[in-house]
């Protein structure tokens, strides 16, 4: 199941700008780990847990490898990798060249009928009553100055929400806090970083180097309210951008 809380915005570009519209944004939505893929494998085969390890590896170094070649890849019953190469429309014909006209190569992934079953049987609830429901994130804003959605480097965040609390895998410590830039790699705060770690509330220190901007707060924790330490890692998501001053 994947639930959906009603959200609104105002439009800024279009035939409808200055109006505002309503859409469905997912609450929360939990992964299977690689851990606990290798786990079920390992329980539902005669294979050993190093057994495991190595065919995982092994397959991903042999499509590694497939893919440098260029060449397609037939996962069976999962589908299929192919490398797709866009090309930019030139002028003049000698322009089209590997170096001028050929873009990076990316990789594309065609699911097998199962997997699309799988994907179309999923059941998706819209929460209608505007108090929402499941874990989320609600609201960000500097400790001191209160400022929403804005946080200065040298302060703190303070982060109010729905089943957010932090814990790491098997309950054993902290889970994650990443503040992704709109271009780059997600910064991990330290967990000392974080002096308090509740269901609805958690502060943690902002992480001083960072480069002033936009951001995308992003927690990961293994805790759930109802069930106590899940299996899998669930990802909360901040949907609104925060800024660094």
């Amino acid at each position: 199941m994947i639930k959906f809380e009603i959200k609104s915005k105002i439009l800024n570009v279009g035939e409808r700008k200055g109006q505002q519209v309503y859409y469905a944004q997912p609450i929360a939505q939990s992964k299977v780990s690689v851990e606990t893929l290798k786990k079920r494998i390992e329980r539902e085969t005669s294979l050993t847990a190093g057994d495991v390890q190595n065919a995982l590896t092994s397959m991903t170094n042999i499509i590694c490898e497939a893919l440098s070649e260029g060449r397609n890849v037939d996962l069976g019953e999962l589908g299929s990798l192919r490398l797709v190469v866009p090309s930019k429309m030139m002028d003049k014909k000698d322009d089209v060249t590997a170096s001028k006209a050929l873009k990076t190569p990316k990789i594309l992934f065609t699911p097998k009928q199962a997997m699309k079953d799988a994907a179309n049987s999923v059941q998706l609830v819209v929460n209608k009553d505007g108090t929402g429901e499941g874990p989320a994130i609600t609201a960000v804003c500097d400790l001191y100055s209160k400022t929403p959605n804005q946080v200065n480097r040298s302060s703190y965040a303070e982060v109010d929400g729905r089943g957010i609390k932090l814990v790491g895998a098997g309950g054993v410590g902290k889970g994650t806090i990443e503040l992704e830039p709109d271009s780059g790699i997600p910064e991990v705060v330290d967990d000392a970083s974080i002096t308090l770690n509740e269901p609805n509330k958690v502060l943690f220190k902002m992480v001083e180097d960072l480069t002033e901007g936009s951001y995308t707060l992003r927690f990961k924790t293994y805790y759930d309210e109802e069930e106590g330490i899940l299996e899998e890692e669930r990802v909360i998501e901040y949907p609104e951008k925060i800024t660094l001053i």
